[in-house]
């Protein structure tokens, strides 16, 4: 049996889905990097500098893991399930012909980073009808109730369908057994039975006020609650969708890149609204998110109406005499920001309300400062949407990570043609829609950018999110390379993919073989044999190129044996609550702790105008051995304090 490796205690920069993050040690506080905006390359960079308090791991240390703030916290469960026809006087995909910012709600589910992200899509400037393009009428049946979405995972669009059945707070009149009932039948005893049960009906189980998760303002509108569905349908149940990242899901909707920006940590705040915030629903979208903080306020007083540990939409920015202003959308649908230029404040003229084409009410859309906004919101991510002339090329390999942070022996290069500004994409698999085979290990991904053969590196990507690092640099013509540095962390508490199997194979077979199949597949990207270079496309089309490599060594769990032939494609794993697997987490006391064997599939994206890139994979072999290690960065917390740092 090989030896035990020894733990390494390492603080995470990023809050994990699972487990407890750990406390991070006052020491990396200082070993600290900041960011700044780069109005050349148009990117948040990070500068190599001792000195500067980290806020950022600060930050993300003290906070809970994702956005998830609910609507509803007291609601559990939902009662029951109907057809649209059944809860909707007079349904309708799009009430005013397509989909509008004031439409969104958020339910029951803690989906607001989701639900924040859809508000984003709905202001229509350079990229109209974002909304409609992920159900387009030809895809949609609504008077059999078949809808048809398309959604962005792994590098590529997949489609999903669903039936137009949707949850409800109240229970049938028949079902309902609490005090309800009761008040119910006393207050309306003289009326005839039936029509006793149809106000009822009425009353608690009609029109968009009736659903559990997510609806729309529009009592008849049902846009929102059928592309929530599909979306957690997509993703394996409305579990798998509680808590995310709001860029991530904007990513998810759109096939843009997202970049986090933490609000402590801008340096040049007038070039990031120049360059960035006025670019909104032009050539970026933006969402922003507070968190958690130590200090209860329960009646909201001294957060001005901003809610705790929540996502936001930002739709507007603009200069309005001499003000910065920044229009933001609660997913909530209320509960409005109650600062300066708030519903009702001395700011307000009416020439202000023309200009601005606002209007007071609580749909949770409102007005604030800029600078405020910079101080309510943490952090802020931006993502960028790419026309018809970006061309993207993308690789898959499978990576052994060893439990040191080191960079990796496997590295990536591709080749540019001719000089242009590139968007540079490192990406995991989005572990979302294979929920519960996930394993025990975490990982977090970096990268570094050299030209080929030169040691000074050009620029560094950092996470964005749970599954990518990103960057954004004008490159001249040549052959770059890119360094990986994918940290991982293991965590015991959580299942092997082995044990949910074996306690989950018979009782419950069908979503084991659903979530198994999303877990092969995704896997496999990993696993191909390397592909011919395809000939470099038109530079007017937009084409995708995508090749996968074959792995180093098998993974440390083994993949779900699935039929496929018995998945129902429009089956019950999106409807399904509290899906989540049934798993004993309890150690085995007569086994001895496994060795390090983490496994991670990557894929490097590569975004430019006008042309593709031409990616591969470099690994080591026997004929051609890895020649020493690339340099950990002088700002890592795993280098070691006595090396001299090169110059």
């Amino acid at each position: 049996m090989p030896p035990k490796q020894p733990e390494i205690h390492r603080p995470s920069l990023r809050p994990r889905r699972y487990g407890i993050l750990p406390e991070i040690p006052h020491c990396y506080l200082r070993r600290a990097v900041c960011r700044r905006y780069n109005s050349r390359k148009h990117c948040y960079l990070r500068c190599d500098a001792e000195g500067y308090i980290n806020r950022r791991a600060y930050f993300l240390g003290k906070r809970s893991v994702c956005f998830c703030r609910t609507r509803r916290p007291s609601e559990a469960t939902p009662a029951c399930a109907k057809r649209v026809g059944d809860i909707f006087d007079k349904p309708q995909f799009f009430v005013h012909k397509d989909a509008h910012v004031m439409d969104t709600r958020q339910g029951a589910e803690g989906d607001c980073w989701f639900i924040s992200s859809l508000g984003c899509l709905c202001v229509d400037v350079q990229f109209p009808k974002l909304i409609a393009k992920l159900c387009p009428p030809e895809a949609r049946d609504e008077k059999v109730g078949v809808y048809g979405f398309v959604f962005f995972r792994d590098g590529e669009w997949i489609s999903e369908i669903i039936d137009d059945k949707l949850y409800i707070r109240a229970p049938d009149y028949d079902d309902c057994d609490d005090e309800r009932r009761a008040v119910w039948d006393r207050s309306h005893s003289r009326l005839d039975p039936a029509v006793l049960r149809e106000e009822y009906r009425k009353t608690f189980q009609s029109n968009s006020d009736a659903l559990f998760f997510g609806s729309c303002a529009d009592p008849n509108e049902t846009w929102v609650p059928l592309i929530e569905k599909a979306f957690a349908k997509a993703h394996g149940d409305f579990n798998a969708i509680d808590g995310g990242w709001p860029g991530e899901g904007i990513e998810d909707l759109t096939g843009g890149v997202t970049t986090e920006i933490v609000s402590a940590d801008i340096l040049d705040k007038d070039l990031l609204w120049n360059e960035g915030f006025l670019r909104v629903n032009k050539e970026f979208l933006f969402n922003s998110g507070t968190r958690q903080y130590g200090h209860a306020d329960p009646n909201e007083l001294g957060r001005q109406g901003i809610e705790d540990d929540h996502a936001y939409s930002l739709l507007r920015a603009v200069d309005y005499n001499g003000n910065r202003l920044c229009m933001v959308k609660n997913p909530w649908g209320e509960t409005e920001w109650n600062g300066p230029w708030s519903d009702g404040s001395k700011e307000w003229t009416p020439e202000a309300m023309k200009a601005l084409e606002h209007k007071f009410g609580n749909e949770g859309i409102f007005w604030m400062p800029y600078a405020d906004f910079l101080r309510r919101y943490d952090q802020i991510w931006r993502t960028r949407l790419f026309t018809d002339d970006w061309n993207i090329a993308q690789h898959w390999t499978t990576i052994q990570v060893p439990w040191a942070g080191d960079y990796n022996d496997t590295k990536f290069e591709f080749d540019l043609p001719k000089p242009a500004t590139a968007v540079i994409v490192l990406s995991q698999l989005d572990t979302r829609y294979f929920m519960g085979l996930t394993g025990q290990y975490t990982f977090q991904l970096s990268f570094r950018l050299h030209k080929s053969g030169e040691k000074q590196h050009i620029i560094r990507g950092y996470s964005s999110g749970d599954r990518s690092a990103t960057t954004e640099v004008d490159l001249e013509a040549g052959t770059y390379e890119v360094l990986l540095q994918i940290s991982g962390q293991r965590f015991d508490s959580l299942p092997k993919v082995e044990d949910v199997v074996k306690q989950n194979w018979l009782a419950r077979r069908e979503k084991l073989m659903s979530i198994g199949l999303s877990y092969d597949i995704a896997n496999a990207k990993g696993q191909g044999v390397e592909s011919e270079p395809e000939p470099e496309p038109e530079p007017t089309a937009s084409v995708m190129t995508m090749t996968a490599d074959a792995a180093p060594s098998a993974p440390s769990e083994p993949a779900v044996a699935v039929d496929a032939s018995n998945v129902d494609a429009t089956g019950a794993a999106g409807t399904t609550v509290g899906a989540a697997f049934t798993v004993d987490t309890e150690p085995d006391p007569a086994s001895d702790e496994a060795p390090w064997d983490a496994v991670c599939v990557v894929g490097l994206k590569v975004f430019t105008p006008g042309m593709a890139a031409a990616i591969r994979v470099v690994k080591p072999t026997a004929a051609a051995p890895a020649v020493g290690k690339a340099n950990l960065d002088v700002d890592d917390p795993e280098k070691d304090a006595t090396e001299k740092v090169a110059k």
